[in-house]
């Protein structure tokens, strides 16, 4: 009886038998077979045909692209050769500079692709722009300005302005002097729509359109705001780095659309081609025809594989109708076990989607039946329980130590014991601590100490700087551990300025609590250290020991007896000498407890 009420319930049968039934009936479908051979025949030869358009599209617009970018090329290296654009680089004299920047202002107003043109010295500076804002600015570090310096010309990837945080293309050419040596530089940014205008003229009601991806494989335009600036699938480490160190699309990371198959058939790509690939955003087959421009970008055009199979999907629906007529009853029992099979199978999927995106509350599959699925369902939720619970721990590990060091340690990339590396220590503490302390009760020391260290880690955070130690009321930052970096000297010296910032701020709102004003003092010093896990097997720490710590700390304790609030050494000012953002001024030569020989030291602050 148990058996028989089990067979009469389809819920319990096993999954190899549900299946078994649903090839039982699809054998009684024999008629449909001919029909769905000659509809594939006729879908594959439509596929071709499309692939072939698109393709031959997207080399259209490659080639309008092409054009329109030498055009502005040549346009640019014609007023590069203006006779008041020579004459102001070799004479910067405000009549000069007027004369040029009433042309450029014509320029830009007569042309509205063209958003700005600024003249740059031979040091990079603006000595006259279409908008007055730029003058006087310094663009010495963009590339547009290092590349074209040194002869030759330069057309950027569409970027976002630094200033205007619009996006466009940067266009620069050589200014001669008439001695035939390079005098300035002459820039151009054409408007990003401009470009983007010539691509959005394909688009369609069939949802056809086109997009452009640059040789990393970044969409630097899609008609969906969200996917811009999205790679199409993960960037290497050092690709990456390189489009946020220069500040290309003004983001703090890229993220991936993990659409690696059309990445690599359109980075890789020498010559126009098509593909097929199924996109994780619509979850749908898509079709794409793409083709390189002769600059660093790559065309696509794309559209739904839907818009063009819909007509003889509609009448293979049709002819359909007629077969199924005659076998509905199997239809019928396909339908049913279908919806048993997929009801899990859905369920489970959009589990695995929340669990993915980190919404483990809606990550729970529903265990609608007692066979297999059930069971899956059900080792799935306790598995996503357990990923829960090591986040927690992982979330915990990284309060406990650095979320750098917790990622090399969960790497195993730290293990006992050290390396020697050249670091730029920081160290800051309060003055007349002890006295602060012997007036609050325990409890007070501690959430003024909080407060206070709060600041001061939120300061050194966007400088990359390892917060090694809370000792007491002091802090100890480490640049250039774990994670090796170049500019660590500026990157302290920086987060000093930020932490005096804050500490400003902090001591207006204790004011306005009746509490006195903090005074600190900051040490930086930079030198070789040995970095590593100290410790033991059972329990060690990450940290870092040489001199260049104890030196930190006795500039610390030394800015006191010179009224000064930030000190560095000697290797400090040689990284940062040149930064004109530092006012450096000598302190001269001075004992450090612990030290024979005298040491040069220098106070900084910012440049007013």
């Amino acid at each position: 009886m148990k058996t028989l009420t089990r067979f009469l319930h389809p819920t319990t049968w096993p999954i190899a038998f549900k299946l078994a039934v649903l090839l039982l009936l699809s054998s009684t479908l024999p008629m449909l077979a001919s029909t769905s051979y000659t509809l594939r025949g006729s879908l594959e030869s439509m596929e071709t045909a499309e692939l072939k358009n698109l393709q031959q599209l997207a080399a259209s617009l490659a080639a309008r692209l092409d054009q329109y970018i030498l055009d502005s090329q040549h346009f640019l290296v014609y007023m590069a050769s203006n006779a008041a654009v020579t004459r102001l680089v070799a004479d910067p004299s405000p009549a000069n500079r007027t004369a040029v920047e009433v042309e450029l202002g014509k320029i830009v107003a007569a042309n509205n692709n063209i958003e700005l043109m600024h003249v740059l010295d031979a040091d990079g500076v603006v000595i006259a722009a279409s908008r007055a804002q730029f003058f006087g600015l310094d663009f010495r570090f963009r590339d547009y300005y290092t590349q074209v310096i040194k002869g030759g010309l330069y057309i950027s990837d569409i970027e976002v302005g630094v200033v205007t945080r619009m996006p466009g293309v940067f266009f620069s050419a050589p200014i001669y002097r008439p001695d035939g040596a390079i005098g300035g530089v002459a820039v151009m940014k054409i408007r990003g729509e401009t470009v983007t205008g010539i691509l959005d003229a394909v688009r369609s009601s069939s949802n056809r359109y086109a997009f452009l991806v640059n040789r990393d494989g970044v969409l630097v335009h899609h008609p969906d705001a969200k996917l811009l600036y999205r790679s199409l699938d993960k960037l290497p480490e050092e690709v990456e780095h390189r489009i946020l160190r220069e500040r290309q699309f003004m983001l703090e990371r890229i993220e991936s659309l993990n659409l690696r198959d059309l990445n690599a058939a359109l980075t890789q790509a020498r010559q126009p081609g098509n593909i097929v690939y199924r996109s994780p955003i619509t979850d749908q087959l898509e079709i794409a025809g793409y083709a390189p421009a002769r600059h660093r970008w790559i065309v696509g055009v794309n559209e739904p594989k839907e818009v063009f199979t819909a007509p003889l999907r509609d009448l293979s629906r049709h002819v359909g109708y007629g077969v199924l007529g005659m076998v509905a009853l199997s239809v019928l029992a396909a339908a049913v076990l279908s919806r048993l099979l997929l009801r899990p199978v859905r369920s489970l999927a959009g589990a695995a989607m929340a669990m993915r995106a980190g919404d483990y509350p809606n990550a729970t599959a529903t265990a609608y039946w007692q066979d297999e699925m059930g069971a899956l369902a059900n080792t799935f939720n306790d598995m996503v329980k357990s990923v829960q619970e090591r986040e927690r721990e992982r979330d915990i590990f990284g309060r406990v130590v650095s979320p750098e060091v917790r990622e090399k340690l969960l790497s195993g990339e730290v293990k006992l014991g050290g390396e020697s590396l050249k670091v730029t220590v920081l160290f800051s503490d309060i003055r007349d601590f002890s006295t602060l302390s012997e007036q609050m009760t325990p409890e007070q020391v501690v959430a003024f100490l909080n407060e206070y260290l709060s600041e001061m880690a939120e300061a050194v955070k966007p400088w990359g700087g390892y917060i090694n130690n809370f000792i007491g009321d002091a802090i100890v930052v480490i640049f250039g551990a774990p994670i090796a970096a170049p500019g660590r000297e500026w990157a302290a010296v920086a987060a000093a300025f930020d932490m005096r910032d804050r500490l400003s701020k902090l001591n207006d709102r204790r004011e306005q609590r009746g509490e006195i004003r903090l005074e600190s003092g900051i040490g930086i010093s930079t030198g070789e250290v040995i970095a590593g896990q100290v410790g033991s097997m059972d329990r060690f720490l990450y940290t870092v020991i040489g001199d260049a710590v104890n030196v930190a700390a006795r500039l610390e304790a030394l800015t006191k007896n010179v009224e000064r609030d930030i000190l560095i050494n000697p290797n400090t000012f040689e990284g940062i000498r040149s930064r004109p953002e530092v006012r450096v001024e000598g302190m001269g030569k001075h004992q450090l407890k612990g030290r024979r020989e005298e040491m040069d030291v220098y106070a900084v602050s910012r440049a007013s």
